[in-house]
């Protein structure tokens, strides 16, 4: 049987076809998420305009690895510390999947800034944050920085490894805020807990003494003057 020119091109075509589909197949697929922290949970509101503070993480399904991008957009003088260990407050934290489990986060970029596995202290901000940095005070985080870590899973990632606890994926402690103050910053809803505002610090007021304070002044200055005049005049 003779094949025509017609049915040879529709054999062409189910051939790429199923070529582009099974290529399609081969290759995982990649996702992406941008975590926004521009909400004020306690403290005072950072410098600048929101949100203060971004976390981009993308990773491909099935694949054991991410990278997590974080930048700071915080303004003036307006920064992030946080010390190394379980019992001091951090300076950026994450919720992640309980599921899931970080067993490092990638050759010379995480320093000795970086907690994993526990549970770690954000303050006055509830929840189980098991993903935790920060920067000692001659390395802090300042305004227009940024960091790259490369995690690495001990399984293969389904789907996003953020999710929320308390309603907050992600919370921060930004310290610096012009006026010598400090607040915790999160990500979402706040749930009515919406902080102080801008900082108030003033310097404490200048004590004026009472007037009768000053009449007691007055008569022993004057006392003083009487008594040296007298003196002088028996000399």
């Amino acid at each position: 049987m003779s094949v025509g020119r017609k049915q040879i091109g529709w054999l062409i075509v189910l051939v790429l076809g199923l070529g582009f589909s099974g290529l399609a197949r081969a290759i995982p697929a990649l996702f992406s998420t941008t975590i926004n922290l521009g909400t004020v949970y306690a403290g005072n509101t950072p410098d600048g305009t929101a949100p203060w503070l971004t976390a981009t993480f993308t990773s491909y399904i099935g694949s054991t690895t991410g990278t997590l991008t974080l930048t700071s957009d915080l303004n003036d003088s307006d920064f992030l510390q946080g010390l190394q260990n379980s019992n001091a407050a951090v300076g950026w934290a994450f919720y992640l999947d309980q599921s899931l489990s970080v067993v490092s986060c990638g050759s010379g970029t995480c320093a000795n800034n970086t907690l994993f596995g526990g549970s770690y202290n954000t303050g006055p901000v509830p929840g189980v944050f098991n993903l935790a940095f920060g920067w000692s005070s001659g390395n802090r985080f300042d305004s227009g920085d940024s960091a790259i870590y490369n995690l690495t899973f001990t399984t293969g990632l389904t789907g996003l490894p953020f999710v929320a606890d308390s309603n907050f994926s992600s919370v921060a402690h930004v310290q610096g805020i012009t006026g010598g103050c400090s607040g915790w910053i999160v990500n979402g809803d706040a749930g009515g807990a919406g902080g102080d505002g801008p900082c108030t610090s003033t310097p404490p007021p200048t004590t004026v003494p009472e007037p009768s304070v000053l009449g007691m002044f007055g008569l022993g200055l004057i006392g003083i003057l009487v008594f040296v005049g007298l003196r002088r005049r028996a000399h």
